[in-house]
């Protein structure tokens, strides 16, 4: 007989995250514990590597403030971050010897779907931008 999962009870939260690389980790720690309250330990690997690479992006890219935004949700998990630029995420080319770039290949590789918009600034003050991804507690082919 399969395991059947029990659902999980729909659930936000929101993280205010400061111009600092030490928010990356508060990030992480935040949404590990989050998830881990509502019993989805399945997730916070994925989670945690792609929350803090869209962390990370927003405070290398952006010069403000970000947001990190969690919400569960028909059993998918959409996680989102709002940054101070509005420049889009731009792939860059990587080299195996690369320090830093992999960030928009990871959400490819590991999110089941993810994309970014712009906010004009015409409601939101000045311009600026949000980008996401969303998972499911089925990881992709050759994850674990």
């Amino acid at each position: 007989m399969p395991l059947v999962t029990p659902a999980v009870a729909p659930f936000e939260y929101c993280l205010h995250v400061p111009h600092d690389p030490r928010a990356v980790r508060v990030a992480r720690a935040s949404l590990r514990t989050a998830l881990t309250a509502h019993e989805l330990p399945e997730l916070i690997e994925r989670a945690e590597l792609l929350a803090s690479e869209m962390v990370t992006n927003a405070i290398v890219h952006a010069e403000g403030e970000a947001d990190l935004r969690v919400k569960w949700y028909a059993e998918r998990l959409r996680m989102t971050v709002w940054d101070t630029s509005a420049a889009p995420p731009n792939r860059r080319e990587i080299h195996v010897d690369s320090e830093c770039g992999r960030g928009l290949q990871l959400l490819g590789l590991l999110a089941d779907s993810w994309n970014y918009f712009p906010l004009t600034g015409e409601l939101w003050g000045p311009a600026s931008k949000v980008v996401w991804c969303e998972i499911s507690r089925t990881p992709p082919p050759g994850w674990g």
